[in-house]
């Protein structure tokens, strides 16, 4: 069965006037598809068929507007696609727009004050960091990494740059609270962070090679892309010629199921090693 029509058919019940009673079956269902498509190894069908399924998480979002995990699933759901297969960047910034605002309101949810200190000044935000235990570890990480994407989406805006620091305090607090989360993906973010900037705006390079190669320590061969962001951020810009090229071979290498919810993004990642390899020999990038 293929997935678009499945969650067409899903977004037909919707809409039928099933109301309450397709709220409350939904529940184990919205889960078994949300596994399905992180299980896929087609990007292309995942594709063509997420896009019902983001809005078939607006309308059970609508009918429970207070329901943090529908919130951080639309969150992911829609930073996801935007990053993945949308290129026109006006279109772009819609999606994560909307990324942005869901993962706000789940951390809200899940942690009271997060909006206040969000808005307020950068010590404020540290102290309510510092209040936040392990339970809360899923809706930091994945807040930071959307709030992250919308700052790039938004990179002409000094408005949006600005909250950059508040973000890597945020990554940081993951860290502490557990330094392996996630397969190490929080190191590959702080590298990708001190990789991206000259050292007069906090960028740090000797430091992001030390993050990277933690988080690659920690995800053991199965997160994919931290070898990606590790060559592409890193080895490319510093001109690191056999690393960019070691890393992105082990990457296209490695079977992207180890871990079924991390296939389709694993997927997505070696497919991008490939095209970056293909990239730097066609332009000759390190001759």
């Amino acid at each position: 069965m293929r997935l678009g029509w499945l969650f067409t058919a899903l977004l037909g019940l919707l809409v039928s006037g099933c109301g309450k009673m397709f709220v409350y079956v939904s529940q184990p269902l919205f889960a078994d598809l949300s596994r399905s498509f992180l299980e896929q190894k087609d990007p292309v069908l995942v594709k063509e068929g997420l896009p019902a399924y983001l809005i078939l998480l607006d309308g059970l979002i609508e009918s429970n507007p207070e329901n943090k995990d529908l919130l951080l699933a639309a969150a992911r759901s829609y930073s996801a696609y935007a990053g993945a297969f949308v290129t026109d960047q006006e279109r772009l910034r819609l999606l994560v727009d909307k990324a942005r605002d869901y993962a706000f309101r789940s951390m809200e949810l899940q942690r009271k004050g997060f909006e206040a200190a969000r808005e307020g000044p950068y010590e404020e935000f540290l102290r309510y960091l510092s209040s936040l235990k392990r339970k809360d570890l899923p809706y930091l990480f994945h807040t930071a990494s959307i709030w992250a994407q919308w700052i790039q989406a938004h990179a002409d805006s000094l408005d949006a740059v600005a909250d950059l620091p508040k973000v890597r305090a945020m990554m940081e607090r993951v860290i502490e609270i557990d330094d392996a989360y996630y397969y190490g993906a929080p190191h590959a973010f702080m590298g990708v962070l001190l990789s991206i900037f000259p050292p007069s705006l906090g960028g740090r390079p000797e430091e992001a090679r030390s993050q990277f190669e933690r988080a690659l320590d920690l995800g053991e061969k199965r997160y994919i892309p931290s070898y990606v962001f590790y060559a592409r951020y890193y080895a490319r810009p510093l001109y690191k010629k056999d690393l960019f090229f070691r890393l992105l071979k082990e990457a296209s290498s490695l079977p992207v199921d180890t871990v079924p919810e991390l296939t389709l993004i694993n997927t997505l990642a070696r497919d991008e090693a490939k095209r970056l390899m293909k990239q730097a020999l066609e332009e000759e990038y390190f001759d």
